[in-house]
């Protein structure tokens, strides 16, 4: 039998936020580097790195990263100071944004850093400029034009003139004879030094360097752990055929790793990973700026008083929990495989729990706290960032409630769940959107990212691909029958019955572990669900139930929702031989087939009717454009003519003919609205089931 476990195992999380300013850090101790000790290369193109050494006191470590690394380093770093120690700020180098610091100067582009565009984009700068043949002129500038000229064979050349406020007047000058300008405001001399050395310098500049601030007492072990981009590792096999057949052959297989780092990996432990973790890179080391929109200034306007409608909240039915208070805790970072999984974080640190670890290596350098309706994180002790400077600092770590699961979803596209996580936030304090860096077991298990979560919110998040587990879908059955036509005031209604019925088979073929798969279904809105696994929770547009799949077995989620609804119809948007065919398959009963067979008859007679009357009009237009023609003709024919008396004879006739129309029309008419007032009774009259 297969049991669900819907124990949320509490999971360990550490993070750090940060923060850019413009002072260089002042830590004690020398900078040192940690050699690394364990690589693990996967298949989605990035590496885990692990560095490890050891520490005497308060003490700075260095870690080297070329530019294009240096986002995934603040993405992922884990650093451990064991043995009492604790972690302090990291700090790195940022570079403001050129944008930023070209606006200040009036420009957008480093290309737009011409003579003309700057002397335009900075009218009334006090200015000193040395002319070609001419005395230097003081003065402010007033703008720069072009000048078109023609020469004697009709070719025109443009010049720029600059034009400058002095004490003697308006002087202009052309940029072409201009040999320097010297700007007499030094803070604005300041200015382009210090844009054109950050240009020359984000140009230039190939590597960062990131500092780890360690405190503490005495000799302390210290491990940093981090991913970066590295280089697919590939396979090779060769098949060797015996000559003797005796139906075996000789398998080998090679892997191709490649470094393209700087420096050496000197007798480091190195692990293959094959599947698949979810990666991506966020610019974390470009300072971000949000634009904020200017408002004009509000003049006497009153707040208006607003209401707000009540949420309405949608809990999880609730589920047996198989297992105590106790038995929770410690399935805390419970490990995969423990002891054995690659490039894990404790490998050298037996004696710590995961959790024992998080704990003796991070205290949070800050406090959260609410200030009306605001949150925020207080920062415990002062921070010195230095100039160009960036600092991390550990702001949170608390145990949260989690539990591993693989998720399946209608659109993946895979054979196969990804791996993820089932988190509450049973802290009390709110989580700020940002990246997630997870490892399974101390091993790097791929990259997830969160939105805000308030306290006692629960998320769901994937960071790879459970390769293991197998997912079928089918949408066995979607299906459209009519139930019941039946006749009320006048309308028709008909009832339809709709069905749809899916179907999703599950494949643990790992033989060692079992798992909890979420599997979603597209929520129908307005249709009754039935089915057989009972639903563990419902989010918009989606219908999510929780199934425990053991060691190397299989199951299914069937599913089944059903929908009535009621259209009503005009009678004329539907024929009798529907209505037939409809009561031969039992949706029509015998008397709602004769209501509207009496229906069709009248319906009948009343069309006869207005056929003829069509026909008559028709008739009336046609003797009416006759007698017209025939005017035209008597017109240019003298009265004593055979022709004209023959002419008169034949509108005589129409004439008759329409007098004849026009009573046979008032009389159809009349039988027709007699017989559609009668239809219009008999269908008001109906109810009929």
């Amino acid at each position: 039998m297969i049991t669900t476990d819907l124990v949320r195992r509490p999971l360990t999380f550490a993070f750090v936020a940060g923060l850019a300013a413009s002072a260089t850090p002042q830590a004690a101790g020398p900078v040192q580097e940690l050699p690394v000790s364990r690589v693990t290369l996967y298949r989605s193109g990035v590496g885990s790195f692990e560095r490890a050494g050891t520490v005497d006191g308060t003490a700075r470590v260095r870690l080297d990263a070329s530019a294009e690394q240096i986002d995934d380093l603040l993405k992922s770093l884990v650093v451990l100071d064991l043995d009492g120690g604790r972690v302090g700020p990291v700090t790195y180098t940022a570079d403001e944004p050129v944008t930023r610091l070209l606006e200040t100067l009036g420009v957008s582009s480093p290309e737009q850093l011409t003579l003309n565009r700057i002397l335009s984009g900075f009218k009334g700068a006090a200015v000193e400029v040395d002319v070609t043949g001419r005395d230097t002129i003081a003065g402010r500038i007033l703008g720069v034009d072009a000048i078109s000229f023609a020469d004697g064979g009709g070719a025109v050349t443009s010049r720029s003139r600059v034009s400058l406020l002095t004490s003697a007047g308006i002087v202009t000058v052309f940029d072409d004879d201009i040999r320097s300008i010297a700007f007499e405001d030094s803070e604005l001399r300041a200015d382009f030094d210090a844009l054109l050395t950050s240009l020359a310098q984000q140009r230039t500049e190939q590597s960062r360097a990131l500092e780890i601030e360690l405190l503490g007492r005495g000799e302390r072990r210290v491990r940093a752990v981090y991913t970066q981009e590295t280089p697919v590792w590939k396979t090779s096999y060769r098949v060797l055929i015996p000559e003797t057949d005796d139906g075996t052959l000789q398998l080998q297989g090679w892997a191709l790793v490649e470094t393209t780092t700087d420096s050496d990996r000197e007798a480091i432990s190195l692990s293959l990973v094959a599947g698949r973790p979810v990666g991506f890179t966020m610019p974390l080391s470009q300072p971000l700026f949000v634009q904020r929109p200017e408002l004009a200034v509000p003049i006497e306007i009153s707040a208006a008083p607003k209401s707000y409608a009540a949420g309405r909240d949608t809990s999880k039915q609730e589920l047996e929990r198989g297992r105590t208070a106790p038995d929770r805790a410690a399935g805390m970072l419970r490990s995969v495989a423990p002891n054995q999984a690659p490039g894990r974080l404790l490998d050298m640190v037996e004696e710590l729990s995961a959790e024992d670890a998080m704990r003796s290596s991070f205290a949070a350098s800050a406090s959260a706290d609410e200030s009306g309706e605001v949150f925020f994180y207080r920062l415990d002790d002062p921070v010195t960032v230095g100039r160009r400077q960036s600092a991390m600092i550990p702001i949170l770590t608390e145990a949260i409630e989690g539990r591993r699961v693989s998720i399946t979803s209608p659109g993946d596209g895979i054979d196969h769940p990804m791996r993820g996580l089932e988190m509450t936030n049973s802290s009390d304090l709110k989580l700020m959107p940002g990246p997630v860096s997870v490892y399974d077991g101390g091993a790097f298990a791929g990259d997830a990212q969160i939105g805000y979560v308030g306290a006692g919110d629960d998320r769901m998040l994937s960071f790879g691909v459970d390769l293991d587990v197998s997912i079928e879908r089918r949408t066995q059955d979607r299906r459209e029958r009519i139930e019941r036509i039946s006749i009320r005031d006048g309308v028709i209604i008909k009832r339809v019955f709709n069905q749809v019925s899916d179907r999703v088979s599950i494949d643990n073929a790992d033989t060692k572990r079992g798992r909890t798969v979420i599997v979603e279904i597209n929520a129908l809105e307005g249709w009754e669900l039935e089915s057989g696994t009972p639903l563990y929770e419902s989010a918009p547009g989606l219908h999510r139930f929780a199934v425990e799949v053991g060691a190397g077995q299989d199951t299914v989620v069937a599913t089944t929702q059903r929908r009535t609804s009621s259209t009503r119809l005009a009678f004329t948007s539907i024929s009798l031989e529907q209505m037939v065919s409809y009561n031969r398959t039992g949706s029509v009963s015998d008397e709602v087939l004769a209501a509207f067979r009496g229906y069709a008859e009248r319906r009948a007679a009343i069309d006869d009717l207005q056929r003829t009357i069509n026909d008559l009009d028709a008739e009336t237009g046609r003797l009416s454009q006759d007698q017209e023609r025939i005017r035209r003709l008597m017109g240019s024919l003298s009265r004593n003519d055979a022709l004209h008396a023959r002419y008169l004879r034949t509108l005589e006739q129409h004439e008759d003919r329409l007098e004849a129309i026009r009573g046979e029309r008032s009389d159809a008419e009349a039988q027709r609205q007699r017989l559609q007032n009668e239809l219009n009774e008999y269908v008001r009259g109906l109810r009929v089931e």
